[in-house]
């Protein structure tokens, strides 16, 4: 988990972009009602990325004045998952996953909800 979050450098708090692979075979275990791939604190920003218990995968990236969240439903893939994020205060967030046998990413982009 930390080694994803070491990912993002303090200069990364108001745009960035990560991509990554997810092997954890907790990811997709029904039992756990939550997995967390990630959580990290950057500056005044906080980021996380979890499976919760509709087996969507969850990206949330928040400050004092606004929320944005995005959710891809992960419901019968299988390892390893590629992860791409990209932030930017000034622009959009996106969530972008891609399926051991796909050819390209699905993507979404996440929701603004202000404070």
């Amino acid at each position: 988990m930390s080694a994803i979050a070491d990912l993002i450098t303090d200069e990364m708090e108001k745009q960035g972009s990560i991509e990554f692979t997810l092997e954890e075979t907790e990811l997709l275990n029904p039992d756990l009602k939550e997995y967390t791939a990630f959580y990290k604190i950057v500056g005044e920003s906080r980021l996380k990325l979890f499976r919760n218990n509709k087996m969507e995968l969850v990206f949330v990236r928040l400050n004092d004045d606004w929320m944005r969240q995005g959710k891809i439903n992960i419901t019968g893939v299988d390892l390893p998952l590629q992860v791409k994020l990209t932030w930017d205060n000034d622009s959009v967030d996106k969530l972008a996953v891609k399926k051991a046998d796909d050819q390209i990413f699905q993507e979404i982009t996440s929701l603004q909800i202000d404070n």
